[in-house]
């Protein structure tokens, strides 16, 4: 027997008779994998499909992973997106189909076992095309730097980083610097301004303790920059968490 599994590659016999003609935990775990890469690969496509559509415009993918729309001359449909995102119900229901096959078998062989070939070549085919998709959208994907940076500008997006100035620099307690960032927040707005663009008096009539050296932190850039920490948003963290996924996935 040792010879037999050393010939097949396999690292040695099965230890119980029974347990190698009645286990499918291999077939199992194969499609628990498949759903949990299909999951994330539904959650990134959703994603993409917010990103590309008009009220975000983020992204643009070419003609070649888009549709046009029947109705509307105009609109391009990210089909390849859509497709990946609704595919992972494919991969669930595989997972599930043999989990269910299983569930109610005596010990040893039952013929009921015939059934694991079908989700599994079907999971195994269907991930392989939505990996396939995925790598093409996201080698297609152009950014629409413009509308990202215009988005940047909305919503106040420095506001923490307000707060934590006020706490960290100003020896504010959270509480109040908090308190503070979402006055100067409505007074922002009622101005129809970004927090940077707020003059300093505006600031100071909120909280008498900032002074111009806040402004290093309401730039969006400065903010971004600013997280330097292993997994921070900081040019340089993605730099180097890139040049790591090269080495583990390429090289």
């Amino acid at each position: 027997m040792p010879a037999s599994a050393a010939a097949l590659g396999f690292d040695g016999p099965a230890a119980n008779s029974l347990d190698a003609v009645s286990d499918r935990d291999f077939a199992i775990e194969f499609l628990a994998a498949t759903a949990l890469a299909g999951m994330h690969l539904s959650r990134f496509a959703e994603e993409i499909v917010i990103w590309c559509s008009d009220g975000f415009g983020f992204v643009a993918l070419s003609d070649a992973l888009t549709t046009g729309s029947s109705i509307m001359p105009q609109k391009r449909n990210p089909d390849a997106a859509e497709l990946v995102r609704a595919k992972t119900g494919r991969l669930n229901g595989s997972l599930i189909a043999l989990l269910t096959v299983m569930k109610g078998l005596p010990l040893a062989y039952c013929k009921d076992m015939q059934e694991d070939k079908i989700p599994v070549f079907e999971a195994a085919d269907t991930l392989e095309l939505c990996l396939a998709a995925t790598t093409g959208m996201v080698r297609d994907m152009r950014p629409d730097r413009e509308r990202l940076r215009a988005a940047v500008e909305r919503g106040f997006s420095t506001a923490t980083d307000l707060a934590d100035w006020l706490a960290r620099t100003a020896g504010l307690p959270f509480r109040r610097a908090h308190h503070a960032a979402g006055m100067i927040v409505k007074r922002a707005e009622a101005l129809g301004c970004t927090l940077a663009e707020l003059p300093l008096a505006e600031l100071e009539a909120v909280e008498p303790a900032i002074t111009p050296a806040v402004y290093d932190v309401l730039d969006p850039d400065r903010s971004v920059a600013g997280r330097l920490s292993f997994g921070g948003t900081a040019p340089e963290s993605v730099r180097f968490a890139v040049a790591e996924a090269r080495k583990r996935f390429l090289e």
